[in-house]
Parts: structure tokens; sequence; C-alpha cells
């Protein structure tokens, strides 16, 4: 079993997908001990909930298993940010205080930038962010995520209001649903991301009239021509047969084929 943080990541997810566990849960502290370490997303400019997956001189590389790769170094490590706090709240440890406080920092660097969309986020991130949305227990809650606002971080950039602090779980899902309808409707907003990414954690929150017009528009399109080894084509060829399920369910059509 791989002994770093992301590798680990990333073996433990598909059980912790599936069965909200995992065998051995003492791995799940080779997760945790990563929070608020050098090399972490926004780590020099005061952010402390964030996972730290590379060391701050690496050029940090990140690739999701259905085959999309982050584009850049920031985006790289807050992809991997992201897939090390979707494992924590599949296996239960949303209840503790380091999760909770990483999903709100990943929250208030991508969803609840002032106004609203655009985001300031690629449509990678924002695609994967969709899981900490969909694995929410409290998703339909008023109550305030834990943002800590005192970092120097959302003082130099201008993407949030300072006179709007507090944000929900529920004002977070809103967001989330309503970026996945608009990305949903048109290939060229989601540029770059597998419709297979976007739509795993859609099928999590269908009981949401959103959740299900967007994985309808989804499987209506076709998937980027992207060229994905054979290990990533498995993988969303796992995420189409939720898919067909989907629409057997709804009476929909089938979903798109790969390009």
């Amino acid at each position: 079993m791989a002994t770093d943080p992301l590798s680990l990541a990333l073996a433990l997810w598909p059980q912790a997908r599936d069965t909200g566990r995992i065998d051995d849960p003492a791995q799940l502290d080779v997760l945790l001990d990563a929070i608020g370490r050098p090399g972490a997303p926004w780590y020099d400019c005061g952010l402390r909930h964030t996972f730290a997956c590379f060391t701050p001189d690496a050029e940090a590389v990140c690739a999701l298993p259905t085959g999309e790769r982050a584009a850049n170094d920031g985006d790289a490590r807050f992809l991997a940010h992201l897939l090390m706090t979707r494992v924590l709240l599949a296996t239960g440890l949303g209840v503790d205080e380091r999760v909770a406080r990483a999903v709100a920092e990943a929250h208030a660097l991508s969803w609840v930038t002032a106004g609203g969309a655009p985001y300031h986020q690629s449509p990678l991130v924002l695609a994967t962010s969709l899981w900490l949305v969909a694995l929410d227990a409290d998703g339909e809650s008023d109550h305030p995520l834990p943002i800590d606002w005192s970092p120097d971080c959302y003082r130099e950039h201008d993407w949030w209001d300072p006179e709007e602090r507090l944000y929900s779980h529920y004002d977070v899902r809103e967001r989330a649903l309503d970026w996945a309808v608009y990305a949903s409707y048109d290939a060229k907003r989601h540029a770059g991301v597998s419709l297979y990414t976007i739509a795993e954690p859609l099928l999590r929150l269908e009981a949401d009239g959103r959740a299900r017009l967007a994985v309808s528009q989804l499987g209506s399109g076709h998937d980027i021509s992207d060229r994905p080894p054979a290990t990533a084509i498995l993988e969303r060829n796992r995420i189409a047969l939720q898919l067909r399920e989907f629409h057997a369910r709804t009476n929909g059509a089938g979903p798109g084929q790969e390009g």
C-alpha cells in the first residue's frame, strides 16, 4: 500500500466511495498528518487547514483516476487537497474539526467567492469539489461553515467581499448545483474535464432536480477526446454504467460515448 498521502488517498478511495469505510482506519492518520504543512495550497499566505501532498519546492503533478491532469502547480496542489478531503468525508471523519475546516477552506477558495459565478478555479477543480458537496451530511443545513477569514490570503485577492463572511452548507450546495447545470449544457464550459467526472458526484445528489438535469444533459453529450490510457477508460466506463442505470430509472437517453 502507498505511504505518501496522495497515493494513499487514491488507493483508499474506491473502498471509501463504495462502502463508506476502509479496512484499516489507521491509514487515515497518514492523511490527517498532512494537514497544515508547508507545501499545502495557500500555505504561504496563512492557510493552515489544507493538505500538503507535495514539498514546497516540487513541481506538483496530480491526475484523476478518470485521466484528467491538473494544468499547473497551483491547480495540482488544490486538486490533491480535494482528493484527500473527500476520502476523509466518505469514511465519516467529517465530524472532526480538522476535516470540517479542510472542507470549509476548500469551499472558501472556490464556491463562496463574492457574487458567486464566475468562480476563480478551473473546471477540473470545481468538478472534483462536487464530491465535497455530495458527501456533506449537512448539505441542506443553514449552519455556517467554519471558515477562518483571518489569514492574509483573503485580503491579498479581491475574490471575497469583506462584508460577506457568513456562508452555510446550503449556500455552497446551491452554488455548486447551479454551476453543474451551467457546465452541463456546453462541453466548452468544462473544457478538459470528462463528463463522467462531473456526473458521478451528482448521482449522489439526484434528489435535487438540478442534479438530475445536469446528469441528463451530460449523458446526452459526448466525452472529451483526450486519448486517455486504458485505466482511465475503464474508470469512465464504471461511471458510464451508473449513468445507464440512472437513465433507465428516469427514462432518459443513454450516456454519450467517447469522442
